[in-house]
């Protein structure tokens, strides 16, 4: 009865959401999260910098990314890489610097749960608005949302056919598919923060063996 329950819910979650990209549209939810008023001209040039160049980010600028937040992070990204300027650069290699930028200065800023949860995890406010309108429900087939479902929320790992359904579903649908998954009164005790880290854990995994473009890893 209990798996029973359990299958009913991955599929009422794959109909609903979505399961690792800034967004479809960057501009979207550049306007939607406010972004740009997140970050100071100075710190956003040591982040672009550190991505599309070479150099580190400081401390200081490391706090301003994660106020900024994850999703504002890959749209930003997405949206410079959409640049006729930087066009020419590997999708591959940029969505190596994003991850290593955002990691670098996760690990060295103190992120509590409540920002895991609304930072790095959501991709907005009210993840049903973003699960319609990346269409999300249509990405993903059950059995690659159960075994996503499975690495994060319990023990599993993710093969490389259904990583490769992940790269299709892109970051935002990820990202909102668990929050949403967080919403539901069966999964209120579990900690956020946790499932934030087993999130991104499952998210670079997925990177590491499918060529993931800056918009749905940055």
């Amino acid at each position: 009865m209990a798996s029973l329950k359990i299958c009913f819910i991955l599929l009422l979650l794959v109909l609903t959401s979505g399961v690792v990209s800034g967004a479809e549209n960057p501009d979207l939810i550049i306007k939607q999260n406010n972004c740009k008023t997140k970050i100071g001209l100075t710190c956003s040039r040591e982040v672009f910098t550190s991505i599309f160049y070479t150099g580190a980010v400081t401390k200081k600028c490391c706090g301003e990314l994660m106020e900024l937040g994850k999703v504002c992070h890959d749209a930003f990204v997405k949206k410079t890489h959409e640049d006729p300027l930087y066009k020419d650069l590997s999708e591959s290699t940029i969505a190596k610097n994003s991850i290593k930028t955002w990691d670098t200065c996760a690990s060295v800023i103190d992120i509590s749960p409540s920002s895991s949860a609304s930072e790095v995890i959501s991709p907005a406010e009210n993840p049903d608005l973003i699960l319609k309108e990346n269409n999300c429900k249509t990405k993903m087939e059950l059995p690659c949302a159960r075994e996503v479902f499975t690495s994060i929320f319990k023990t599993g790992v993710v093969t490389k056919n259904c990583c490769g359904e992940l790269k299709v579903l892109g970051k935002v649908c990820h990202d909102a598919f668990v929050k949403k998954t967080l919403e539901d009164p069966i999964y209120k005790n579990l900690s956020e923060s946790a499932i934030a880290k087993k999130s991104t854990k499952t998210w670079n995994t997925c990177a590491s063996v499918i060529d993931i473009s800056p918009s749905s890893s940055a």
